[in-house]
């Protein structure tokens, strides 16, 4: 298991395989595999070129994972606490800010809004940079095949500040040391009122044993009042061949076994696979019944997944280019080793 981030240091070191040859072999890869039912824009993000600023998904990359699960992040908040505020769901960061200070004030012994603040990458790509690419600010630029700071902007100052005032007026006190896990766990025991992060963590924060169970909901964000459609970064769970497998033929099938679209449904349908990267388990009516009970859920992969998942979010690229820059991806512990 791996993901993205770490496979743009894994594959051009030499660790991990490039899986075009199998996916593109008919002896060894399955018709009904069916490669064309990934999400173009999840699929697309594992593939890359090597180049820095190289385009994810273009014809010369080289498939250095296959995707197996996925997190959009969004907002999810306790609706019950909304309703005793009177405190509409924010459409945009101005509305946020006042929404966290007003839900903080009103509801009483809890905190606005819950997002990471640790000394990590993991801090910058869910909300951060979800809402600040909706500004169509960038980190980077590419000129002449070099790369140079671009965050010095009037627009990029400008949403720092009101990120900033957000945390400093409706985050928890010790927003600095907080991580997916504290994020998390703090809106499923009722000590926050909404969190701008992954939609699983969400997802799986209102079922359980967790004390807000059944009370939240789910809802796209476009930080931008000019936007159109919002842009969530995505993180993209991966299954990578290692180089040094002994048995390459055999790690494949087991990887596209894991991958496929009978795992993929029954995961969905029968345990909590819950952003499948399949296109046809999206459209499956008991998967989608199944959600019934995390309102917003569906809605928002409609409203923009399928729109934003067919194309290559641009914000994936700023992890991608940070560890060409050096970056560690060891920080995040989700990550994973390669398959073989």
């Amino acid at each position: 298991m791996t993901g993205a981030y770490m496979t743009w240091t894994y594959g051009p070191a030499g660790w991990i395989t490039d899986l075009k040859e199998w996916i593109n072999d008919p002896e060894k890869t399955n018709p009904n595999y069916a490669w064309d039912d990934f999400l173009p824009g999840v699929k697309n993000s594992c593939a890359w070129n090597g180049q820095p600023g190289g385009a994810l998904g273009s014809d010369d990359a080289k498939q250095w994972c296959i995707p197996w699960g996925f997190e959009q992040n969004n907002i999810t908040y306790n609706k019950t606490m909304f309703d005793k505020a009177g405190v509409a769901v924010p459409k945009n960061i101005d509305e946020m800010i006042v929404a966290a200070a007003k839900l903080q004030k009103d509801v009483g012994g809890i905190y606005g809004i819950g997002v990471r603040g640790s000394r990590s990458w993991a801090t910058i790509h869910p909300g951060f940079l979800s809402a600040y690419s909706n500004f169509n600010e960038k980190d980077l630029n590419l000129t002449d095949g070099k790369l140079s700071a671009a965050m010095g902007t009037a627009g990029s100052k400008a949403f720092h500040a009101k990120w900033v005032q957000m945390i400093q007026e409706s985050g928890p006190k010790d927003w600095s040391t907080y991580t997916w896990y504290q994020v998390g766990t703090d809106l499923g025991a009722g000590a926050s009122a909404m969190i701008f992060d992954a939609d699983i963590l969400g997802y799986f924060m209102n079922g359980g044993d967790n004390k807000m169970a059944g009370q939240l909901s789910y809802a796209a964000f476009t930080a931008n009042p000019d936007a159109t459609a919002s842009t969530p970064n995505i993180w993209i769970w991966s299954l990578a061949m290692s180089n040094f497998s002994k048995d390459k033929d055999a790690t494949w099938y087991f990887m596209q076994w894991a991958s496929g679209p009978e795992h993929a449904i029954f995961g969905a349908t029968k345990m909590d696979f819950v952003d499948p990267v399949r296109q046809s388990v999206w459209k499956d009516e008991a998967f989608r019944t199944k959600l019934d009970k995390y309102p917003g859920y569906v809605d928002m992969f409609d409203a923009l997944g399928r729109r934003r998942l067919d194309q290559v979010h641009a914000a994936t690229a700023v992890l991608r280019r940070h560890h060409r820059m050096g970056g560690n991806a060891a920080e995040d512990g989700r990550q994973g080793s390669a398959c073989g």
